[in-house]
């Protein structure tokens, strides 16, 4: 029979299948894994705090230090929709079940960082002069 040592390890195990069923993409093999899981831990840790959609995009965007702005509408949607949330900003929501979507764009801040510079054009690099 198989001991386990951890007296924690059923609950971590049925915590992780519960996000994991929520969201495809929560994943420990990814490389970016500790980032985005401080923005997770981040919002998943505060105590009852709630939001509104608008509320939570300025907060998250404040910490992934993106410019709300950068982000496209389709993609705020798509980061509710992978942690089975409908978007809405003056929706009230609970800063536990945003901890996936902060996980989500978290992901996408990441890429947005390491994204290498778009090369200038001639007559662009001209007009710099």
């Amino acid at each position: 029979m198989l001991s386990i040592e951890s007296e924690k390890a059923i609950s971590i195990v049925e915590t992780y299948a519960q996000l994991k069923r929520k969201c495809s993409a929560f994943s420990f093999r990814t490389s970016d894994f500790s980032e985005r899981w401080q923005a997770f831990k981040h919002f998943y840790d505060a105590e009852e705090v709630q939001y509104t959609g608008q509320q939570f995009l300025v907060a998250l965007a404040d910490y992934l230090k993106i410019n709300l702005d950068d982000v496209p509408r389709s993609t705020r949607y798509y980061w509710f929709s992978q942690a089975n949330l409908s978007y809405n900003a003056l929706h009230s929501y609970q800063s536990k079940d945003l901890a996936l979507v902060a996980f989500v764009a978290a992901k996408w801040a990441i890429n947005r960082r390491t994204q290498p510079m778009k090369s200038a054009t001639i007559s662009v690099l001209t007009l710099a002069l």
